[in-house]
């Protein structure tokens, strides 16, 4: 009978099978989350660089409402404004911009100002692009 409990004692523990099996199972988990955690991570750096963009083109767009129709008679407005706006709204030069300008019509009393917002995220390049109707004031 002493024999059988000293038997029975040493059953106590973890064997080194368990412990492997539990190790995999472990390293299963943390692969899985830490996965899940860069694509979360890419989504929103993702979601932010587009936000920006956008609050840029929205400033540069308020900027052009505010330039008179005849400041748009050349097709584009030209390094001068760019930089203007770039510096005014601390855009950075990573941000491409372009803005031009085109007829509307034959008699010359609207314009359509097309302004593009060109960057790259992730190795993939990127646009946004508005165009607003500027008319004459006659």
């Amino acid at each position: 009978m002493e024999l059988e409990k000293y038997f029975f004692k040493s059953n106590k523990g973890f064997t080194i099978q368990d412990l492997v099996i539990a190790l995999m199972v472990i390293m299963l988990f943390v692969g899985t989350i830490t996965g899940a955690y860069i694509t979360i991570y890419k989504v929103q750096a993702d979601t932010k660089i587009d936000a920006v963009a956008t609050v840029y083109m929205v400033q540069i767009m308020e900027r052009v409402d505010k330039v008179s129709y005849e400041e748009f008679t050349s097709q584009t407005l030209g390094e001068e404004f760019v930089n203007k706006v770039r510096n005014d709204f601390t855009i950075p030069s990573s941000f491409g911009i372009v803005i031009e300008s085109t007829l509307a019509n034959e008699e010359d009393i609207a314009r359509i100002v097309k302004v593009s917002l060109n960057y790259t995220f992730l190795g993939k390049e990127r646009s946004i692009t508005m165009e607003r109707l500027k008319v004459k004031e006659i």
